[in-house]
């Protein structure tokens, strides 16, 4: 997995309005994060070998490190970037990476921490608790045809920090509510994260 996903997960465009439009609300609190000092994403996700766990750390305007564990990979996968030049290791030792790759990279973190576009329309559910805390939920605006069966229908609901007025949880599950949730994104705001590129890394080299 690369960051290349992580604009959707941060930003996806919703269905049709169909009750108050909140969007606004949600576009408020998606600010608020990219203009953060850092910001983390977290989730997890079934593969054939086990479940694969993803956390990229953002420092805009221009560091982010990407860390990988899957019980298929030999230790943690990272990705970093620092200003122009970008890095690929395993569990701290890195390569630095060629100039093709690097750019991909940038293209990449610039999609994920830039201005949101897409929106789409939210509703608000109001007062919502997750985890154990009290959150303002926003849901994606979805038509549901009389008779439908909401267990097949995906919404995604933005739960957002009252107190911080930033994004806490990214979630996309069935309109029921009854099922687990198909990806729930966590959102966080650490104070102790550095970002500093690896001293002497040697060029990647291609095989």
């Amino acid at each position: 997995m690369r960051a290349s996903c992580l604009a959707l997960l941060l930003i996806a465009a919703a269905g049709p309005a169909s009750a108050a439009d909140c969007s606004k609300d949600v576009l408020a609190a998606f600010e608020k994060q990219r203009t953060s000092k850092v910001f983390r994403v977290e989730f997890s996700q079934p593969s054939a070998e086990g479940e694969v766990h993803m956390k990229i750390d953002y420092m805009p305007p221009d560091k982010m490190l990407q860390s990988v564990k899957s019980p298929a990979m030999p230790g943690e996968q990272q990705t970093m970037l620092v200003g122009n030049r970008a890095f690929a290791g395993t569990s701290g030792a890195f390569e630095e990476l060629l100039p093709q790759f690097t750019q991909s990279i940038i293209a990449e973190f610039a999609e994920a921490v830039g201005e949101p576009k897409n929106l789409g329309a939210f509703e608000c559910l109001g007062n919502s608790k997750i985890d154990g805390q009290e959150m303002l939920a926003y849901r994606t605006a979805e038509k549901v045809p009389d008779g439908a069966d909401t267990s097949k229908i995906m919404a995604r609901t933005i739960y957002v920090d009252p107190a911080s007025g930033k994004p806490a949880y990214n979630v996309i599950a069935a309109l029921t509510g009854t099922a687990p949730p198909a990806l729930k994104v966590k959102y966080s705001y650490p104070t102790d994260v550095e970002i500093v590129a690896p001293a002497n890394a040697p060029v990647q080299k291609l095989h």
